[in-house]
């Protein structure tokens, strides 16, 4: 081997007996390496922006799936059995653009849970706020110092839900996020210290669940603060509903949005 200049290699080679000779010139070569290193990298870079375009391609997929839905049920007379589905043994009625738990039912069966539940018609939900205006029409305490209203969320069976507890008391079973889970009922929350139903006015309650968290929050009238707040995973999705443990109340203006299972 023999180098002749800086930029020329001469290279002898045995080939079948007889000796090669030929100059490799490195500038060529430098080259040649330089345009193939260029082209790996552009050729990464696409790829690279081809993953990040899929990706966020997906995602509008995924939120595209995730479809929003709003419920509002127009209490409209005969259109009991159209728009709820009724659980329990309480007696329901729509009048005068309300629904009316006329008659309480009347707990029993294998596990303990509420007696009278009344649910919207419509999809399984994951997030969910669910609004509606509530009036006990319970006796004033002290003849029923324990008288109650529900909402419902994540409604998956008669015996696979919660329930937000409204009352006049403040006990461990009273006033209070409850879930049902194959057993009997069970407190999930810490003990509110506000009972809003000392009265037999009207009164707006907002739920808002979040799915991912577990997070359920209650709103009541216009307190800027919600005065129930409990985490569990436990039970996902499901729908919306009313109803009482063991009294009779009304609602109305009832406003469901979330997202679609």
């Amino acid at each position: 081997m023999q180098v002749a200049g800086s930029d020329v290699l001469r290279v002898d080679r045995s080939v079948g007996g007889s000796v090669l000779h030929g100059p490799i010139h490195h500038n060529a070569a430098m080259r040649t390496t330089s345009t193939i290193a260029g082209s790996t990298c552009t050729a990464l870079a696409a790829l690279a922006l081809g993953v990040s375009l899929l990706a966020a391609e997906l995602s509008a997929f995924a939120l595209a799936d995730a479809e929003q839905v709003t419920s509002r049920p127009t209490f409209a007379p005969q259109s009991l059995d159209k728009e709820w589905t009724l659980d329990g043994t309480g007696i329901w009625a729509l009048r005068d653009g309300l629904l009316a738990l006329v008659t309480a039912g009347k707990p029993g069966g294998p596990i303990r849970r509420p007696s009278a539940v009344a649910l919207v018609n419509g999809p399984n939900l994951t997030d969910t706020t669910f609004e509606v205006e509530v009036r006990s029409t319970a006796a004033l305490p002290p003849v029923t110092p324990r008288r109650d209203a529900l909402l419902v969320a994540a409604y998956q069976s008669p015996t696979r839900f919660y329930y937000v507890h409204l009352s006049a008391a403040r006990d461990d079973v009273h006033n209070g996020i409850f879930l049902v889970n194959d057993a009997d009922r069970r407190r999930i929350d810490s003990r509110s210290e506000i009972a809003p139903l000392v009265d037999q006015e009207w009164h707006r309650v907002r739920l808002v669940r979040t799915a991912a968290t577990g997070r359920l929050e209650v709103h009541v009238d216009e307190r800027t603060e919600p005065i129930m707040i409990a985490t569990d995973k436990t039970l996902g999705w499901g729908r919306v509903g009313v109803g009482s443990f063991d009294d009779t109340a009304e609602f109305r203006h009832v406003v469901v949005t979330g997202t679609k299972k």
